[in-house]
Protein backbone atom coordinates (compact mmCIF):
# COMPACT_ATOMS: atom_id res chain seq x y z
CA UNK A 1 0.00 0.00 0.00
CA UNK A 2 2.62 2.11 0.98
CA UNK A 3 4.20 1.15 -2.68
CA UNK A 4 1.07 2.93 -4.20
CA UNK A 5 1.13 6.01 -2.41
CA UNK A 6 4.37 6.89 -3.37
CA UNK A 7 4.50 6.11 -6.84
CA UNK A 8 0.72 8.04 -7.20
CA UNK A 9 3.31 10.66 -5.42
CA UNK A 10 5.80 10.19 -8.22
CA UNK A 11 3.20 10.59 -10.43
CA UNK A 12 1.83 13.79 -9.41
CA UNK A 13 5.56 15.36 -9.26
CA UNK A 14 6.15 14.21 -12.80
CA UNK A 15 2.73 15.86 -14.36
CA UNK A 16 3.58 19.22 -12.46
CA UNK A 17 7.09 21.08 -12.26
CA UNK A 18 8.90 20.01 -9.57
CA UNK A 19 10.16 23.64 -8.53
CA UNK A 20 6.48 24.59 -8.32
CA UNK A 21 5.74 21.68 -6.67
CA UNK A 22 8.41 22.63 -3.79
CA UNK A 23 7.15 26.31 -3.63
CA UNK A 24 3.24 26.14 -2.85
CA UNK A 25 2.86 29.76 -3.06
CA UNK A 26 3.62 29.78 -7.00
CA UNK A 27 0.87 26.92 -7.46
CA UNK A 28 -2.00 29.67 -6.03
CA UNK A 29 -4.02 31.02 -8.50
CA UNK A 30 -2.43 34.37 -9.80
CA UNK A 31 0.57 33.95 -7.28
CA UNK A 32 2.05 36.25 -5.03
CA UNK A 33 3.79 38.39 -7.77
CA UNK A 34 2.83 41.82 -7.74
CA UNK A 35 -0.90 41.85 -7.84
CA UNK A 36 -3.24 44.39 -7.21
CA UNK A 37 -3.19 44.06 -4.08
CA UNK A 38 0.47 45.07 -3.79
CA UNK A 39 0.05 48.16 -6.17
CA UNK A 40 -3.16 49.52 -3.47
CA UNK A 41 -0.76 48.85 -0.58
CA UNK A 42 2.22 51.00 -2.07
CA UNK A 43 -1.02 53.48 -2.60
CA UNK A 44 -2.44 52.98 0.75
CA UNK A 45 1.35 53.97 1.93
CA UNK A 46 1.68 56.38 -0.44
CA UNK A 47 -1.03 58.59 1.14
CA UNK A 48 0.44 57.63 4.48
CA UNK A 49 3.52 59.44 3.78
CA UNK A 50 1.36 62.55 2.61
CA UNK A 51 -0.74 62.76 5.36
CA UNK A 52 2.09 62.33 7.67
CA UNK A 53 3.68 65.46 5.81
CA UNK A 54 1.40 67.54 5.90
CA UNK A 55 0.72 66.95 9.53
CA UNK A 56 4.19 67.49 10.69
CA UNK A 57 3.80 71.01 8.54
CA UNK A 58 0.91 71.30 10.44
CA UNK A 59 2.73 71.04 13.60
CA UNK A 60 5.45 72.68 13.35
CA UNK A 61 3.12 75.83 11.76
CA UNK A 62 0.82 75.51 14.92
CA UNK A 63 4.26 75.28 17.27
CA UNK A 64 5.33 78.90 16.13
CA UNK A 65 2.01 80.55 16.15
CA UNK A 66 2.20 79.71 19.46
CA UNK A 67 5.68 80.83 20.45
CA UNK A 68 4.64 84.27 18.74
CA UNK A 69 1.39 84.33 21.06
CA UNK A 70 3.21 83.30 24.42
CA UNK A 71 5.58 86.55 23.18
CA UNK A 72 2.92 88.65 22.44
CA UNK A 73 1.13 88.20 25.46
CA UNK A 74 4.56 87.94 27.77
CA UNK A 75 5.54 91.45 26.32
CA UNK A 76 1.82 92.82 26.66
CA UNK A 77 2.10 92.04 30.39
CA UNK A 78 5.21 93.27 31.05
CA UNK A 79 4.38 96.81 29.36
CA UNK A 80 0.66 97.40 31.52
CA UNK A 81 1.89 99.62 34.43
CA UNK A 82 0.93 97.76 38.07
CA UNK A 83 -0.68 99.99 40.64
CA UNK A 84 1.97 100.82 44.01
CA UNK A 85 1.95 98.40 46.37
CA UNK A 86 0.24 95.30 44.84
CA UNK A 87 1.97 92.21 44.32
CA UNK A 88 2.56 91.08 40.38
CA UNK A 89 0.39 88.67 39.26
CA UNK A 90 1.84 85.66 37.26
CA UNK A 91 -0.61 85.43 34.24
CA UNK A 92 0.72 81.82 33.41
CA UNK A 93 0.32 80.41 36.89
CA UNK A 94 -2.43 78.09 36.94
CA UNK A 95 -3.40 78.51 40.12
CA UNK A 96 -5.36 81.82 39.94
Amino acid sequence: MLFLWALAFLLVLQQRDLPAAADPVSMLPGGWGRGSWCNEHDTFHERLDIIEEKVIKTVEHLESEVKSLLNIISETTSKIPIAPGTPPIDIFDGAS
